[in-house]
C-alpha cells in the first residue's frame, strides 16, 4: 500500500509542478506581450505603421494563447491574468486607434 501512496503523493506533485510551469509561461507570454505593445507604441511614435501592424498581430495571437488556457487556471490565477488582459486589451485598442489615425 505504500508504494500506492508514494505514487499518489508523485502525481500530486508532478501536477503541481505542471501548474506552475502553464502559470509562469502564461505569464511570460503577457509579458511579451507587454513589450510587443511597447515597441508598437515607439515605432507609431516615428510613423513605422509596418511594424506597429506586425506587433498589433504578435499581441492578439498572444492574447488568444492566454486565453485558451485561462480556464485551466485556478481562480485567483485566472483572475489576476483576466485583469492583466484588460489592461493589455485597453493598451492594443489604443494602438489600433493610432495606427488608425495615424493612416488617414
Amino acid at each position: 500500500m505504500e508504494a500506492m501512496g508514494d505514487l499518489d503523493k508523485k502525481i500530486r506533485e508532478l501536477s503541481d509542478r505542471f501548474q506552475r510551469t502553464r502559470y509562469q509561461f502564461l505569464k511570460t507570454e503577457l509579458q511579451t506581450c507587454f513589450a510587443a505593445l511597447d515597441m508598437a507604441r515607439f515605432e507609431l511614435s516615428i510613423g513605422n505603421t509596418t511594424v506597429v501592424r506586425r506587433e498589433i498581430a504578435a499581441v492578439e495571437k498572444g492574447m488568444s494563447v492566454i486565453r485558451r488556457f485561462l480556464s485551466a487556471l485556478p481562480p485567483d490565477q485566472r483572475g489576476e491574468m483576466d485583469a492583466n488582459l484588460a489592461d493589455l486589451n485597453a493598451i492594443l485598442e489604443s494602438v489600433k486607434a493610432g495606427v488608425d489615425s495615424h493612416c488617414r
